[in-house]
């Protein structure tokens, strides 16, 4: 089967756990998950990242504060800015990697367009 035979929804959960996948590697090698990087980048427990099933965000804040990253309301601490410059250089590795061959405009273009369908399907 090629691959645009296959449709959007394939490909939306394939790169999702793709992503995934790829961020739990980066961010395994530092006892970290994806929730440690969203909140030492300011994401707030009513961010939709924030689902069932997950550590709620005062476990990560509780988990980051441990570590000297944050303070209890999770502001960063000097340390966390430091974790953080350190980290975001791994996230845009995988970033970069996801991306890799994909011209600006068509990047822009696909955001777009998912941007889109998911406006059309919200509130409906």
């Amino acid at each position: 089967m090629k691959a645009e035979d296959r449709p959007i929804g394939h490909w939306l959960r394939e790169l999702d756990r793709r992503i995934e996948d790829a961020f739990t590697s980066t961010l395994d090698a530092r006892g970290l998950t994806r929730r440690h990087w969203q909140v030492l980048n300011g994401l707030g427990p009513d961010d939709p990242f924030w689902g069932p099933g997950e550590r709620s965000h005062p476990e990560v804040v509780a988990d980051l504060t441990a570590r000297g990253w944050t303070t209890p309301d999770g502001a960063l601490t000097a340390g966390g800015e430091r974790a953080r410059a350190e980290i975001a250089v791994d996230v845009a590795t995988v970033r970069r990697r996801a991306a890799e061959g994909i011209p600006d405009e068509d990047y822009l273009t696909t955001v777009r367009t998912l941007a889109h369908m998911a406006g059309n399907l919200s509130g409906g």
